[in-house]
């Protein structure tokens, strides 16, 4: 998966899970765009490699 990909999957994937059922976003933008970088990095890590993530 391209990183391109990645990220309109991420953003797609966040945008659904942030949404409530008024179809408000819940979180605030920072912590989606986090999130969004977290799922692209994710899809576009081979399995089996550091993230480099300081949570690791």
């Amino acid at each position: 998966m391209t990183r391109t990909e990645a990220l309109a999957l991420a953003q797609k994937t966040v945008t659904e899970m942030a949404t409530n059922a008024r179809g408000y976003q819940d979180q605030p933008i920072d912590a989606r765009v986090s999130a969004v970088l977290r799922i692209a990095n994710f899809l576009t890590t081979p399995t089996g490699e550091s993230t480099d993530d300081p949570r690791d």
